[in-house]
């Protein structure tokens, strides 16, 4: 008989593999070509294939090992909340704020909701994501995104 040892990895594994279908499924009507002549389906199946592999992966993963003795965590519903709403955060404040301070609010604000992140690595890492982020995006790569918006007049004029 299958026992399911890690039943949080099982889940996650789960939906995964149900995302990757869901996806594949919506995708059906693109013509997904080959590898040398990429249809516009191609990429999305292939992404899909890729999540459903490491879903599998994982819920094979979760049936072998097993999990850590002790208490059952319980649900963080901070971090289910705070990872949700961060996407749709940055695209709110992405045209008033910029990039630079939108990704620094961005990941320090998704860092509070885990119980292990530092709240001084979560600035470095936020300045450095940021500043690495203008230089790819606006310079580099030359997207109409603006390093600084207009709710921050005073530095994006030197932008």
């Amino acid at each position: 008989m299958l026992k399911i040892r890690n039943s949080r990895d099982f889940v996650g594994g789960v939906t995964m593999i149900c995302v990757g279908l869901l996806f594949i499924w919506f995708g059906q009507e693109l013509e997904v070509g080959n590898s040398f002549q990429m249809g516009p389906g191609y990429f999305p199946t292939m992404l899909s294939l890729l999540l459903m592999a490491i879903g599998a992966l994982i819920v094979v993963q979760s049936l072998m090992v097993d999990a850590e003795a002790g208490d059952p965590e319980t649900w963080n519903w901070k971090a289910y909340f705070l990872v949700i709403l961060g996407p749709i955060g940055f695209g709110l404040a992405l045209a008033g704020l910029g990039l630079a301070p939108t990704m620094l609010l961005l990941i320090v604000g998704v860092a509070t909701a885990s119980r292990y992140a530092n709240w001084r690595h979560s600035i470095l890492l936020g300045l450095f994501l940021a500043a690495c982020s203008v230089l790819l995006f606006t310079k580099l790569l030359s997207l109409p995104v603006s390093a600084f918006g207009p709710w921050i007049p005073f530095i994006g004029d030197l932008f």
